[in-house]
């Protein structure tokens, strides 16, 4: 009969109801699980030596936090391709080129200073000016053009620049710090880097009172 179509046509819309309402509900457990408990493949570029000198306890919190998260990390300073190595973040110390297509946040800002180990200091004398760095070793950092980067010092408002002399030149942050306390000379360094070594009486700062440009 015309009743019991209507009311079987009413059963079949209510029940298209309860599974179109399901379905809302399971969406919307689903979004709010992804929002509470984040999953998947997370890549990253930094640098090695900001990585295990800075982060290793804190990337070891992060994956004991995020189960679902599997962390990809690219430890490299090289400029990576974002979009064409399909990375998700990328951590850089020092300047950043000018590009449109990247939205950079500031994470924080490092001091640097110049080290040496106690027993290079011992042996070669503690340089009391910026000038008697020219009679010292010097661990430097390869800069980006290929040569050693210049030492730039500063003082309140008396400044200092110069290349001192040394046969060792890496790209590495950590690695100059190693060779600093192996006693193969003065490095500059991140003073981050270097407080561990400072405790333990490893390193020593060389002109305390000069400093390098923050990154």
């Amino acid at each position: 009969t015309r009743r019991q179509m209507l009311t079987e046509f009413g059963a079949q819309l209510l029940e298209h109801a309860r599974q179109v309402v399901a379905e809302v509900d399971a969406v919307a457990a689903l979004s709010e699980r992804r929002q509470t408990a984040p999953s998947g493949r997370l890549r990253v570029s930094m640098p090695g030596d900001f990585a295990q000198l800075l982060l290793a306890d804190a990337i070891a919190a992060f994956v004991a936090l995020h189960p679902g998260i599997e962390l990809e990390l690219d430890l490299s300073p090289r400029r990576v391709d974002l979009l064409g190595e399909v990375f998700d973040l990328a951590v850089r110390m020092g300047p950043l080129a000018d590009d449109r297509l990247l939205a950079a946040r500031a994470l924080r800002v490092f001091t640097s200073g110049l080290y040496a180990s106690p027993g290079y200091l011992a042996e070669f004398g503690q340089p009391a000016t910026p000038h008697d760095l020219a009679g010292h070793r010097a661990i430097r950092l390869l800069g980006g053009s290929g040569e050693a980067a210049p030492w730039q010092l500063s003082r309140g408002d008396e400044r200092w620049e110069g290349v001192p002399p040394g046969r060792l030149t890496a790209n590495s942050p950590e690695f100059l710090i190693r060779l600093a306390r192996a006693g193969a000379g003065i490095a500059a360094v991140p003073d981050d880097f270097t407080q561990a070594d400072v405790r333990r009486g490893q390193l020593k700062r060389v002109l305390p009172e000069w400093c390098l440009p923050s990154q």
